[in-house]
């Protein structure tokens, strides 16, 4: 498994309610036997669990026990259910976020403009929404594009809602690109798809993998350091 580090945190992944609700959940392991729900957000809690309950067995178990989930989510703070930032990162560009009497998201003048019938957290679940589809349509493709070029075809290609990469390479399940890079400039993006292609024969961080990468993008150390600078700031979101 090689992966592109995004930032250093508990594991995390998504599930899905019965009603369609994308729930983040961030997973810490402890020694307690009991699983404990937090609230984080609208859309989000932290579990802690058992180290020896797997995965599959906590997905169960969540599902099993969506109620609870329901009631812990009433619960997430005021302030964390009614933030909405004043400006996202949207394919590099900083971009306002504001409201307009349609029931669609639009983009218009360097701005995201929201339905202003949806309350706060809604719009923030929407705006959320949006920019994984605009992360479907143009992150995957750009991968395979980049895969056409190279000649180096993964298994797979999909996106990830990971809190710790941004991108990620294994040679059975494929490439999957964190949605967030939507909000990176597009040498970033590249360089990502780059990045883990040349994983493919090289599942390594040698010389000969780094030599390929350059090799494909003058832009390594520019997209490492628009990470440093901006990285963080993919997550606003969350």
């Amino acid at each position: 498994c090689f992966i592109i580090w995004a930032r250093f945190n508990m594991a995390a992944f998504t599930h899905t309610l019965s009603d369609g609700l994308k729930l983040q959940v961030q997973l810490k392991r402890s020694a307690k036997k009991n699983i404990i729900l937090r609230p984080v957000s609208a859309e989000a809690i932290s579990v802690n669990a058992p180290p020896f309950l797997s995965l599959p067995k906590l997905a169960a178990w969540l599902q099993t026990n969506e109620p609870l989930l329901r009631q812990t989510l009433q619960r997430a703070p005021a302030s964390s259910l009614a933030h909405l930032p004043d400006q996202i990162w949207y394919r590099g560009e900083a971009t306002s976020i504001l409201s307009h009497p349609y029931s669609t998201i639009r983009h218009e003048q360097g701005r995201l403009l929201l339905p202003d019938t949806l309350s706060p957290p809604q719009q923030k679940a929407a705006l959320r929404r949006h920019l994984q589809e605009c992360a479907a349509h143009t992150l995957l493709p750009l991968l395979q594009t980049h895969a056409q070029k190279l000649q180096l075809f993964p298994a797979a290609t999909a996106l990830s809602n990971a809190k710790t990469f941004w991108g990620v390479c294994r040679s059975r399940s494929g490439i999957r690109l964190n949605w967030r890079l939507i909000g990176a400039p597009d040498f970033v993006a590249d360089y990502v798809c780059i990045h883990e292609l040349c994983h493919l024969p090289h599942p390594n961080h040698s010389p000969q993998f780094w030599a390929r990468v350059n090799r494909h993008t003058p832009h390594t150390a520019a997209a490492k350091q628009w990470f440093k600078q901006h990285g963080q700031a993919l997550f606003v979101l969350d």
